[in-house]
């Protein structure tokens, strides 16, 4: 499986995860802390090169945690993003992590916080699973599978 890493704190995460790797599914620390609730990437046309993964984040744990970052095989490159509003106009913008306060359930969805998935290598049909893998900030990761969905809900502004 050929995995991406986005930035320098994706190369130190790199080495995280390949540890991980030979321990089983996901390394410990944050990730054993933190669960990932019916996560699934938007479908898109077979000319599309970008779509976004989302999910729901429960942080058991009892301090405050963060997504550092993703990766799957299915793209190019993977970017966590959220939504501000720029004037009249909704605006992407990459953001170095995504906050995950203890006992708090953290939402990623369209219109909001989501992961960015960037140079498709695949088409990504409904009903297809891609496996993700996520990344916290105490280098532990966690892999994930998520479904693909087609995604009728229009972004809020």
């Amino acid at each position: 499986m050929k995995l991406f890493f986005s930035g320098v704190p994706g190369l130190l995460i790199a080495g995280s995860i390949a540890l991980g790797c030979a321990m089983g599914t996901h390394a410990a620390g944050v990730a054993d802390e933190v669960s990932v609730i019916d996560p699934y990437v938007r479908a898109v046309p077979p000319v599309a090169e970008t779509t976004a993964a989302f999910m729901q984040f429960l942080n058991a744990g009892t301090a405050e945690q963060f997504l550092v970052d993703a990766a799957t095989p299915a793209a190019g490159k993977v970017e966590l993003h959220t939504h501000i509003r720029d004037g009249e106009v909704m605006r992407m913008r990459r953001v170095p992590h995504i906050e995950l306060p203890p006992n708090k359930t953290v939402s990623l969805e369209p219109g909001a916080d989501h992961i960015m998935l960037f140079d498709l290598s695949t088409e990504l049909k409904p009903g297809d699973r891609i496996p993700l893998t996520l990344m916290f900030g105490d280098g532990s990761s966690k892999q994930i599978s998520a479904e693909v969905r087609t995604v009728e809900r229009r972004m809020q502004h």
